[in-house]
C-alpha cells in the first residue's frame, strides 16, 4: 500500500467513530396543526363555507447533537458583500468568514432556523345557484397554504457539509523517488484485506471557518470549495390560491363548467449563490469589472485578435499591475484574454473571475471563502393563472364523454424540487441584485392541454334501440358491443437555453440572448440526414438564434417550446351471456397509443442539447416518459 486516504466521523464532543460504523443522524421535530371551519346555508340558494388553520412546525434538531450551523444569514452575509464593493474595500478581512458552530437543542446552541409561530391560514369559499335558473351554479372562493416540504429538504441539506463531524485524511507510505526501499517497508493488506492504520487527524475545533487557513480564504482559488447552507433566517414557504367558476347543465343530460384558478407562490425555497459577483469598481479609473469584462467579450466575438485587445483600465490597474507586458503582450487585458482559452469570448464571467483570483486583491468581484456558497432561502417566486373548461355528457342513449381544455400559465424565477440540489449549472437563482432577471415560464409550463375520454354502446342486440328481434346467434355476434377511447394532446413545454458561460454564480449556466428569430426557433420535430431527431427544422439556424450573454446581460428563461404531445386509446368490449344473466364471459380489447404516434421528451439539459455552444443543439434523444410505443392488450374474464 503506498497510500491511504479514509474518511473519518467524529460524535459532538469531537471523538472519532470506529472505522466502518458510519455516521447515522437522527433528528426530531413535532408538527401541530389546529382546524376550524364551518358551512353556513345563508339562503337556500347560497352557501358559504370558511374555516382557518393553524400550524406549529419545530425546526428539526438531531438527537446526537451531530448538528453543525453558522450565524449568518443570507441577507446580512450578502450586504456586507455589497457594502465592501460600493466602498472599494479589499483584502481578507473585508468580507465576514463564515464559521461553523454545533447547534440544535442536544448542544444547547442555536437551531438550523427559528420556529414561526405566525403560520395562520384563511380560507372562504361560496356557492351560488340563482332562483331564477336552477341549472346554473356560481363558485369561488381564497385561500392559503403553508408548505411542509421544507423540513424534508433542510433534514437532506443539513447533512452535506458537516464540517464538524467528518475529516479526510490521506497518510502516504514509502519514500519518494526510491521504489525499491518503498516495495520492501511499505505496509501490506491484513487479514480478511484489513488496511494498514492511518494517521487519524484532530477533529475540527468550534468556531471552525472552512477554506481559510492562517486566517486567509482560499477556496475561491482552489475552484472545488462549494458550501450549502440553511439561511438561519429562512421561514415557511406558502401560497394563496384563489378561483371562481360557473356551471350549467344543458338539455340532453349536458354540463358546461367554465372555472378560472390562480395560485401564488410566496417564500418559496430558492437555491441562491452568496458567493456570486458582485461589481467592483477600479478605483484609479472608476471603471466597473462588468464594464471591462463586457468590452472584452465583444471586442472578441467581433473578430479582434485576443493577444492585442486595447487596455481595459480595471484588467492594468486590479490585474497585478505590468503582468501581461512581462509576459511579451502589450497589456494585462491582451494577456488575460489569450490565456484563458473560450471563457471570455463566451461571456463566461464567474468563471473569469475565479481564473484570475489569484491575480487580483482578496474578496473582489467574488468572495474569496468558497467557489460556490449556497444558501436555502425564501427568495423563490410563481404564479398561476389557468382558465378550465369541461363539457360533460351524462350517460343517455348509450353514449357518455367528456371534453376538458385547459389554458393556462405558470411563471416562476426557480422551478426546482425543495429537496433537491442545484447542480450542473441548474436550479439556482440566476441573480439576486436582480430578482426578476430569472422570471420566465416554470420548467413545467404547458399552455394548452386537451383530453378527452367517451363511451359508446352501439345500438345493436338485446335490449338496444336496434335488432332486439334477430336470430340468437346473430345477436352473439353483432349486439352488445361497447366502444371507449381516451383523447390526450398537449403544446410544447417551456425549456431554454445554456451558454456555456456562467453568470453571476460560478455555478450557474446562464441562458443565452435570443436575437428574435421566432421561426428559426419554432418546433418542427424531424430527422436530421445523419439520422437524428431535432426539435427544430433547421438547428443551425435555431443555434445562430443565439449568442452568448455579455457582461450581466443574459437571455430569458424557458423562452423555447418542446415538442407537442399527442396520444389516443381505444378500447373494444363486448359481453356474452352463457347462462342467463347468471353466468358472462367478458371480452375486451384495449390498444394504448393506438396510432404508434412518437412522442419525444425534451432535448437533455444534461448534455449538449440546450448548449448553444454544443453540436447537438435542440436534439431530441428520449421519448416522453408519459408515452411509449403502441400496446395491444386482450382480456377474456367469466363473471359468476
Amino acid at each position: 500500500m503506498g497510500q491511504i486516504t479514509s474518511g473519518y466521523n467524529y460524535d459532538n464532543t469531537g471523538k472519532v467513530l470506529a472505522q466502518g460504523t458510519g455516521d447515522n443522524r437522527n433528528y426530531r421535530y413535532y408538527q401541530t396543526q389546529l382546524y376550524f371551519g364551518d358551512t353556513w346555508k345563508v339562503t337556500p340558494n347560497l352557501t358559504l363555507s370558511y374555516g382557518v388553520n393553524y400550524q406549529i412546525f419545530s425546526v428539526p434538531y438531531e438527537v446526537n447533537g451531530l448538528e453543525s450551523v453558522e450565524p449568518l444569514t443570507f441577507n446580512q452575509y450578502f450586504s456586507a458583500r455589497v457594502t465592501q464593493s460600493a466602498a472599494g474595500k479589499t483584502g481578507d478581512a473585508a468580507v465576514p468568514l463564515i464559521a461553523y458552530v454545533l447547534g440544535g437543542k442536544a448542544n444547547n446552541g442555536p437551531g438550523l432556523y427559528q420556529p414561526s409561530y405566525k403560520d395562520i391560514a384563511p380560507r372562504f369559499a361560496f356557492a351560488y345557484s340563482p332562483g331564477f335558473d336552477r341549472k346554473t351554479v356560481f363558485n369561488g372562493g381564497a385561500g392559503i397554504v403553508y408548505d411542509r416540504t421544507v423540513i424534508n429538504a433542510v433534514q437532506y441539506q443539513q447533512d452535506q457539509h458537516s464540517y464538524l463531524f467528518q475529516q479526510q485524511k490521506t497518510t502516504p507510505y514509502g519514500v519518494s523517488g526510491n521504489p525499491a526501499s518503498s516495495l520492501k517497508n511499505d505496509p501490506r493488506l491484513g487479514p480478511n484485506n484489513a488496511l494498514p492504520p492511518g494517521v487519524v487527524p484532530a477533529a475540527p475545533k468550534p468556531p471552525y471557518q472552512p477554506f481559510v487557513s492562517g486566517g486567509s480564504p482560499f477556496g475561491l482559488q482552489n475552484g472545488s470549495a462549494f458550501n450549502t447552507i440553511i439561511d438561519p433566517a429562512l421561514k415557511t414557504p406558502y401560497s394563496i390560491g384563489f378561483n371562481a367558476g360557473v356551471q350549467h347543465e344543458f338539455p340532453a343530460q349536458f354540463i358546461m363548467k367554465i372555472s378560472y384558478v390562480g395560485r401564488l407562490g410566496r417564500r418559496l425555497l430558492g437555491q441562491a449563490d452568496a458567493n456570486q459577483i458582485v461589481d467592483f469598481a477600479d478605483p484609479a479609473s472608476g471603471q466597473l469589472l462588468s464594464t471591462a469584462f463586457a468590452n472584452m467579450t465583444t471586442q472578441l466575438r467581433a473578430g479582434g485578435n485576443s493577444a492585442k485587445l486595447p487596455a481595459q483600465p480595471w484588467f492594468e490597474h486590479l490585474f497585478i499591475p505590468g503582468f501581461g507586458a512581462s509576459q511579451g503582450y502589450p497589456n494585462n487585458t491582451s494577456y488575460l484574454a489569450d490565456n484563458l482559452g473560450g471563457i471570455p469570448s463566451n461571456g463566461d464571467f464567474a468563471d473569469f473571475v475565479q481564473a484570475i483570483s489569484s491575480g487580483i486583491p482578496s474578496n473582489v468581484g467574488m468572495a474569496a471563502q468558497f467557489s460556490e456558497n449556497t444558501f436555502y432561502t425564501n427568495k423563490g417566486f410563481s404564479s398561476y393563472n389557468g382558465l378550465l373548461t369541461t363539457l360533460q355528457k351524462n350517460f343517455s342513449h348509450g353514449l357518455q364523454f367528456d371534453v376538458n381544455y385547459t389554458w393556462a400559465h405558470s411563471i416562476d424565477n426557480v422551478s426546482l424540487i425543495a429537496n433537491s440540489s442545484a447542480a450542473g449549472g441548474y436550479g439556482f437563482i440566476c441573480d439576486v441584485q436582480r430578482p426578476r432577471t430569472c422570471r420566465g415560464s416554470s420548467d413545467f409550463d404547458v399552455t394548452h392541454y386537451i383530453t378527452g375520454d367517451f363511451t359508446y354502446s352501439l345500438p345493436f342486440g338485446r335490449g338496444r334501440a336496434y335488432g332486439s328481434d334477430i336470430p340468437f346467434w346473430l345477436k352473439e355476434i353483432v349486439g352488445g358491443w361497447d366502444v371507449s377511447g381516451i383523447t390526450q394532446w398537449h403544446s410544447g413545454q417551456a425549456f431554454g437555453t445554456n451558454s456555456n458561460a456562467f453568470v453571476a454564480g460560478y455555478s450557474n449556466d446562464a441562458p443565452a440572448i435570443f436575437n428574435g428569430d421566432r421561426v428559426g426557433v419554432q418546433a418542427h420535430v424531424h430527422k436530421t440526414s445523419s439520422g437524428q431527431v431535432n426539435l427544430f427544422s433547421d438547428p443551425v439556424r435555431a443555434q445562430n438564434a443565439f449568442t452568448g450573454p455579455v457582461g450581466f446581460t443574459i437571455g430569458s428563461r424557458n423562452n423555447l417550446r418542446g415538442p407537442k404531445f399527442y396520444n389516443q386509446n381505444f378500447g373494444l368490449a363486448k359481453t356474452f351471456p352463457l347462462v342467463s344473466d347468471r353466468v358472462n364471459l367478458k371480452f375486451r380489447a384495449d390498444a394504448f397509443n393506438a396510432l404508434n404516434h412518437p412522442n419525444f421528451a425534451l432535448p437533455s439539459a444534461i448534455s449538449e442539447s440546450w448548449d448553444i455552444a454544443g453540436g447537438t443543439f435542440g436534439q431530441l434523444t428520449s421519448i416522453d416518459a408519459n408515452s411509449s410505443y403502441r400496446v395491444m392488450q386482450f382480456a377474456l374474464r367469466l363473471e359468476f
